[in-house]
């Protein structure tokens, strides 16, 4: 049954919602938003579903904030359910002329205790109602939402053009989280006589050591433990073809790649293990975070973080996040890197790029790389970069 919309209610909503307790709400939008969020990419709850997603939706505005609040601890699959019931009353609303409660919009917007994508759909609809709603964008600057960040310095640099505020530049590449945006800022700064490091603003690791290979029959070493992955400071290891040791290596990639191909050799069947090195000021959350076209796993201190058994998918950036908290003093990272023993010219490539970064992708005040008793920036670079 359609509830008549009350103007004013969902922003009381969004307040009630800051505070505890939590707002009353009818039973059966109650239920109905439990069950969206019971439903799981394995089917639990999908008969119902359906129903329930038609209830949220006949309950009206009074609905829109409870289903985008509900985004919060939901799975990817209720999670869709619920934008979906979200974004079907802003339609109802906007057919009967009726809009969404805009200041109550913006608070939830603002308020970074909500599910990013509940916050970025927010801003949609506010977008869409109130041609003034880039007035927020500065406020967002250093959001931790990536689209929501990424539009706030692209509204940012829009401003900027022509304008010569070096000193702002700086400010808009130092809250960047995006490849492309960092890149055009840097250029953007050189041309005003600065010098900027994409890869210390993203704290690639760039100094290791690396072992291997080690034998990966049928291109399965992820689910074959070697020493180096619990015991990274021994001397050597029994390797595929003999004895072998750690080995130094380092790269000026500027986006801190480390090519196998060339540092170990075109092998097949085999993996390796590379070793750096983070010392952190104090405890620390942090996000190892690994991009490579080959199966992947991330150790921090002896401790498995992360592992994906997956080949030539892609290399994107940050594909691959380890999620760990770095101790007081000095902590070792250890990426361990599969090559199966595809033949396809596609499938020759064996690299990877490894970073240490916060949660929104920044790099983190203390921490610096170890490289022969020195203290070195994240993303320092040995010598200048000759070929990508």
């Amino acid at each position: 049954m359609l509830r008549r919309f009350r103007p004013g209610w969902a922003a009381a909503v969004v307040l009630a919602l800051l505070a505890a307790p939590a707002p009353a709400q009818p039973d059966d939008l109650v239920k109905a938003l439990a069950t969206l969020k019971g439903v799981t990419k394995e089917g639990a709850s999908n008969d119902a579903a359906g129903p329930a997603w038609k209830a949220v939706v006949d309950a009206g505005a009074p609905a829109f904030f409870p289903a985008l609040a509900a985004v919060d601890d939901a799975n990817p699959t209720a999670a869709n359910w619920l934008r979906s019931a979200a974004e079907a009353i802003t339609e109802k609303e906007k057919t009967a002329r009726k809009r969404i409660d805009e200041a109550a919009l913006e608070a939830f917007v603002l308020d970074t205790k909500y599910a990013p994508s509940a916050r970025r759909l927010a801003y949609e609809v506010l977008s869409a109602q109130d041609r003034t709603a880039a007035r927020l964008l500065p406020k967002l600057l250093d959001d931790p939402h990536p689209d929501l960040r990424r539009e706030a310095i692209a509204d940012g640099l829009t401003r900027l053009t022509g304008m010569g505020q070096a000193l702002t530049l700086d400010k808009l590449f130092d809250y960047t989280r995006d490849k492309e945006q960092a890149e055009a800022i840097a250029k953007e700064l050189e041309k005003a006589g600065k010098t900027v490091s994409v890869t210390e603003h993203f704290a690639f690791l760039t100094h290791f050591r690396v072992v291997g290979p080690f034998f990966s029959e049928k291109g399965k070493a992820l689910t074959l433990n070697y020493p180096p992955e619990t015991t990274p400071a021994a001397a050597e290891y029994d390797g595929k073809d003999g004895k072998v040791a750690w080995q130094p290596q380092s790269t000026a990639h500027k986006y801190g790649q480390l090519d196998l191909n060339d540092k170990v050799g075109r092998l097949k069947n085999a993996c390796i293990y590379a070793r750096a090195t983070v010392h952190a000021d104090k405890a620390t959350p942090a996000e190892i975070r690994v991009g490579s076209p080959n199966a992947v796993a991330i150790y921090l201190n002896g401790k498995k973080l992360f592992g994906r058994e997956e080949y030539h998918h892609g290399d994107q950036m940050d594909y691959h996040v380890g999620k760990g908290v770095l101790a007081a003093g000095e902590n070792t990272v250890v990426v361990k890197v599969c090559q199966n023993n595809q033949t396809d010219s596609w499938a020759q490539r064996w690299q990877f790029q490894a970073r240490v970064c916060d949660s929104t992708g920044g790099p983190i005040a203390g921490l610096t790389q170890v490289v022969d008793g020195r203290k070195l920036p994240l993303g320092a670079t040995p010598q200048p970069e000759t070929k990508k």
